[in-house]
């Protein structure tokens, strides 16, 4: 097997999430406190070149949404493991893509109420323009996602319709 630098970049950034926690690099002190810069710390990963947030791992699903979608999350990639089948959730749900190449981020966040806050994500994908709102919520973990609002649906809508 041979692994080209973005491998190695990819390996080293797996094994150091794995071994920081996903939590303490996302949604960490800072960010838990100001509900733009928890979303600014996972769309940070998007730009440059960057490979996103990959949703692989129970701790990271945990530490970015709140327990009720996470669990949703979970429980759906397990049922579908087991019977062979591909989750409903079956891209990212940061940039409503499998694939991407993100330019032209803005950020701009709405504080509802001390404990919501929505947050309105544009940028360019491929050229394309895209826009993706989260819904946060402050739990005593700090922020964590509600849903996230697609064009065509919602987050917590694939699990619950």
């Amino acid at each position: 097997m041979t692994l080209t630098r973005r491998g190695v970049a990819r390996l080293f950034l797996v094994a150091t999430l794995g071994a920081a926690g996903f939590s303490t690099s996302v949604g960490s002190s800072v960010a838990a406190d100001d509900p733009e810069a928890f979303v600014a710390s996972i769309y940070e990963r998007y730009e440059n070149g960057g490979d996103g947030v990959p949703l692989d791992d129970a701790a990271t699903i945990r530490a970015l949404f709140e327990p009720r979608l996470a669990e949703m999350i979970l429980a759906d990639r397990d049922e579908a493991a087991a019977v062979g089948d591909v989750p409903k959730l079956d891209g990212d749900p940061f940039v409503d893509a499998q694939d991407f190449d993100i330019t032209d981020l803005r950020i701009d966040v709405e504080d509802g109420t001390p404990d919501r806050a929505e947050a309105h994500v544009s940028f360019l994908n491929f050229g394309e323009p895209k826009r993706i709102d989260l819904r946060l919520e402050w739990l005593e973990t700090g922020w964590r996602i509600r849903d996230i609002y697609w064009p065509e649906g919602s987050l917590r809508g694939l699990y619950t319709h």
